[in-house]
């Protein structure tokens, strides 16, 4: 997983499964928050890379690389333990699995983006809302973290089963449907977007 910070206090969480996808990770948050002016980065080998300096040139970045051991010194591992202790407090008083939490992090950032932050540079106002210039949609944020849900299965479904089967809500879904579509773990174990759900 790799957690970007803006200026403003931004978060935004890409999974990643090798660390070799770090450039792929920072060009989708240049594309879908905007170019930060001068990221604080790690000195390890991905983030400080040709490619990654390459295309920090093509985009107007200026790379900053912290010393090494210091890590402390980025205010991103200030907000990284913030999220850490807010997912563990998810996955712990719901008692889901903990393959889950990368999902369970997707959806803590997006609350925080969305929650009004004490940064000065913000004025009171919500990351998003200080990043973007306007306020952010909090509607499909209307279920909780592994919450109990009914959904449409859509499937073809022979008469007398239900089409409205249990499953349990993973969180807004990105890139899938429209924006009230959720992230639904049905009972085989798999994950599917569904716009049709409901609280049970």
């Amino acid at each position: 997983m790799q957690l970007f910070v803006s200026d403003k206090g931004y978060m935004k969480v890409y999974p990643m499964k090798r660390k070799s996808e770090f450039k792929d990770a920072l060009h989708l948050f240049c594309k879908e928050i905007g170019v930060p002016h001068t990221p604080v980065l790690d000195p390890s080998g991905e983030q400080s890379s040709k490619s990654v300096r390459q295309f920090s040139n093509q985009v107007g970045m200026t790379l900053k690389l912290l010393e090494e051991s210091t890590q402390w010194a980025n205010r991103a591992e200030l907000y990284i333990g913030l999220l850490k202790r807010m997912v563990y407090a998810d996955l712990r008083s719901t008692n889901s699995p903990l393959c889950l939490w990368d999902y369970c992090a997707e959806r803590r950032a997006l609350i925080h983006n969305l929650i009004p932050s004490k940064m000065y540079q913000n004025f009171g106002k919500s990351p998003h809302e200080a990043t973007h210039g306007s306020q952010g949609d909090i509607s499909n944020l209307l279920f909780g973290w592994y919450e109990w849900v009914k959904y449409t299965e859509i499937s073809d479904i022979a008469f007398p089963a239900q089409r409205q089967v249990l499953g349990r809500c993973l969180g807004p879904t990105k890139n899938e449907g429209n924006t009230m579509s959720q992230t639904i773990l049905t009972a085989k174990g798999t994950i599917v977007p569904r716009r049709t759900v409901r609280p049970l």
